[in-house]
């Protein structure tokens, strides 16, 4: 690990070579008129609407322009352009989301632990990984918030946000159908149609569907396996009676029918079966990782989404009233295999199968109270916010004996949180802003989980009479020690838990268009509970305590030679309280969640654009992390001593400690066809980081490197775009997510998408 001095020397020399700070977007921006100048950004990262160069905080923030340029179809694709982002798909899940910001992170999709990494469509939180994968459509900006943010956006955003902001209705009629073909099957449809309907209302459209064969092969029956089946669809209202009222009232629907995701096994390495996992060196005995052998021939990945929200913004003067009110819910029902093979030491049973059933119902609850005071040199949010969520979950481990012949657990989750907040920026001077925030939240939650024999029978239990220890598993005996009882194997926790999470920050604008900023603030990721646990260790299970994050940041945001060059950096330093996490049984597979310790990630962020010359512009995107534990409370010796890490010293898991970007762009305009060509090449690097928290060398990814290329034709006036483009141009291959479990013989991987190609024509009336 790079020791802290020497990380603390680079990122100054970045520093200062580029004044700038947290959250320029790495854009493919579009010119203002005829002067190449880029295009000044507007996002609400503090609740309002505001300049990206003048708030002081990181954020990234990407328009429809910038998504086409680099190919950005879903929000796993934004990691690429976002410093310091991790985000793959959840292991096993083909649309949960795992992510990890400046190496916080969480990849346990169950219902009982949170993220830390917040999203939000339209200001609506999505709690769940299961589903968040979004893809998108329909869409005006993307918004990425580094850091906690912890006030203004509340519980689980310790590190970080990640918003979607819908386009609106208006009385603007507008229309656009978009068609992709590609290989592999691939067919994608895109359109949205919206407008006014009468003089005060308007309304909005959109659907998406995206098909695709899968680009992996079982060779057991010759499947297609790793595809995609998605259907959504959004409608909005828009009612406008006057210019100081405004409500908005939308539906969308998801359903999606795609197999689970597939791993290919890689077989264990000498020494011991701790070597590093060799590509080939594969389950299937050749070495494409693209084909897979997997006992599992009839997966499950059933998934419906829906929700709707009324959001309603009404302006009494100089204070603005705002109103957000949501429910949503999911079903999701999953089978899949997390081991990549068709035997078990040898035998036609499955060494590891996971069944799931789930289904989730959310309420949201938020009103703001915005304005400005002492001659509009004070600009102030005051809110109030309620989030009420209902989980259950029915769970079978299949390991070792056919579906529906194992032990399975029944799991539920009910969720209140409440929480007052607010937040002020103070003009002390024309140059100089100060701006103080605090939140206060309770979370109150009841957790209930029961452990079932394949027959449906309670598990039973002997414990003592007073039900503080556990015997043995199974009734009670006369064997066993007086006054011994039988219970039934299970488990009722009801918890609350409090938090304050502030913030403060300066900036300074040195010059009209450079300015620097200093920030520390507080975040939190909710308590939690093992919702996997079904062993005897149910009966005493104990709450997890939140995981919090302090963050001291200092950064700077600069436009120079009249704005066709914008240079920003960010550095910070992460202190990361009762960081929660998950472990695993090598021997047994078995997980377990529970607070790993105390950490520190300190890092810079850097973000460049620039057009030397109208035609050509440029990104760069760098982001340094280096992570480590302060605090360690398991038994690393012991826990971590099978993988051969007992004594190594540990960083967290999905943190690169080098992540870069960097993209050109030409456009060639052609006077006959009345439009221009666009060609534009980037290329993602992410240095090796680890999918497990003992670091064990099998489950080190070595890190990679992805080139993606596009050529697209657009009329001067937009209507027409048709645009070529390849994916994963040198068809990299890397590791997306792993289970590795020595114990139960296998290790298996999935695997990123290889070099594939695609044609898209759009048609768009504005």
């Amino acid at each position: 690990m790079r020791p802290a001095s020497k990380l603390s020397q680079h990122i100054g020399c970045y520093f200062a070579l580029s004044l700038g700070a947290a959250g320029t977007a790495p854009a493919q921006a579009p010119t203002d008129g005829d002067s190449g100048a880029l295009t000044e950004i507007t996002v609400t990262a503090q609740r309002r609407s505001e300049s990206l160069q003048s708030v002081p905080v990181a954020v990234s923030a990407f328009d429809p322009a910038t998504l086409d340029a680099h190919q950005v179809l879903t929000l796993r694709d934004v990691s690429n352009v976002v410093p310091n982002l991790w985000m793959e798909t959840n292991t096993g899940l083909s649309s949960g989301s795992r992510a990890a910001l400046r190496g916080v992170g969480e990849d346990e999709s169950f219902f009982t632990s949170d993220p830390p990494v917040g999203i939000y469509i339209d200001d609506v939180y999505i709690p769940r990984q299961t589903g968040a994968l979004f893809d998108l459509y329909d869409v005006e900006r993307i918004e990425v918030l580094r850091g906690p943010q912890g006030t203004l956006y509340g519980r689980n955003t310790s590190a970080g946000a990640i918003k979607l902001v819908s386009v609106r209705p208006s009385q603007e009629r507008r229309f656009m159908a978009e068609l992709t073909g590609g290989d592999y099957g691939r067919f994608d449809a895109r359109a949205s149609l919206s407008g006014g309907l009468s003089e005060h209302v308007s309304g909005q459209l959109a659907a998406l569907s995206r098909q695709r064969d899968g680009y992996d092969r079982n060779l057991v029956d010759g499947s297609r396996v790793n595809d995609q089946d998605i259907f959504s669809w959004r409608t909005a209202l828009r009612y406008q009676p006057s210019e100081t009222l405004d409500i908005l009232i939308s539906y969308d629907q998801s359903r999606e029918r795609s197999t689970p995701g597939y791993a290919t096994g890689v077989l264990l390495q000498p020494p011991g079966g701790l070597g590093p996992w060799d590509p080939d060196q594969q389950y299937d005995g050749d070495t494409d990782v693209h084909t897979l052998r997997s006992d599992l021939l009839d997966p499950q990945n059933d998934l419906d989404q829906r929700g709707g929200s009324v959001n309603i913004g009404w302006q009494v003067g100089s204070v603005t009233l705002h109103s957000i009110t949501a429910w949503r819910g999911l079903d999701n029902t999953l089978l899949l295999d997390a081991d990549g093979q068709d035997t078990c030491f040898g035998l036609a049973l499955p060494c590891l199968h996971l069944y799931q059933n789930q289904s989730q119902d959310q309420f949201s609850q938020e009103l703001q109270l915005q304005g400005t005071a002492l001659s509009d040199r004070l600009n102030y949010i005051l809110g109030a916010y309620y989030f009420s969520e209902s989980n259950w979950q029915r769970t079978e481990n299949i390991i070792l004996a056919p579906f529906g012949s194992n032990p399975y657990s029944d799991t539920s989750l009910d969720t209140d949180s409440v929480a007052f907040f607010g937040s002020a920026t103070w003009a002390v001077t024309p140059r100089l802003n100060l701006t103080a925030g605090l939140r206060w939240t309770e979370d109150s939650k009841d957790f209930r989980s029961a452990a079932f024999a394949a027959s449906g029978a309670a598990q039973q239990v002997c414990v003592s009479a007073d039900r503080t220890q556990v015997y043995a598993g199974g009734a009670c005996t006369a064997g066993s020690p007086a006054g011994a009882v039988t219970d039934r194997l299970a488990r009722e926790i009801d918890q609350s838990w409090s938090k304050v999470t502030p913030r403060a920050a300066a900036d300074f604008r040195l010059t009209a268009d450079a300015m620097v900023y200093a920030s520390i603030s507080k975040g939190f990721k909710s308590g939690a509970f093992d919702g996997r646990e079904s062993s005897i260790a149910l009966y005493t299970l104990q709450p997890i305590a939140p995981e919090s994050t302090l963050t001291y940041e200092v950064g700077g945001k600069a436009e120079w030679l009249e704005r066709r060059l914008r240079t920003n950096i960010a550095l910070f330093i992460n202190e990361i309280d009762d960081l929660q996490g998950t472990g695993t049984n090598l021997a047994t597979g078995t997980f377990t969640r529970f607070s790993v310790g105390d950490a520190e990630t300190r890092g810079a962020e850097i973000e460049i654009t620039a057009k030397p010359v109208a035609p050509l512009t440029l990104t760069a995107v760098v982001g340094l992390l280096d992570t480590k534990y302060t605090k360690i409370n398991f038994d690393q010796v012991a826990d971590c001593g099978a993988v051969g890490t007992g004594t190594a010293d540990l960083q967290l898991k999905f943190s690169p400690k080098v992540s870069a970007f960097l993209s050109a762009a030409y456009r060639v305009p052609i006077t006959g066809l009345g439009g221009a060509l666009e060609i534009g090449g980037d290329w993602t690097h992410k240095s090796s980081y680890f999918h497990s928290s003992c670091n064990p060398v099998p489950s080190k990814e070595d890190g990679y490197d992805l080139f993606n290329a596009q050529i697209a034709f657009e009329t001067d006036d937009a209507r027409w775009r048709i645009a070529a483009a390849v994916r994963n141009l040198g068809d990299e291959e890397y590791s997306t997510g792993q289970f590795f479990i020595p114990g139960l013989g296998f290790d298996a991987i999935y695997f990123n998408p290889p070099r594939n190609w695609s044609i898209t024509a759009r048609y768009t009336i504005n």
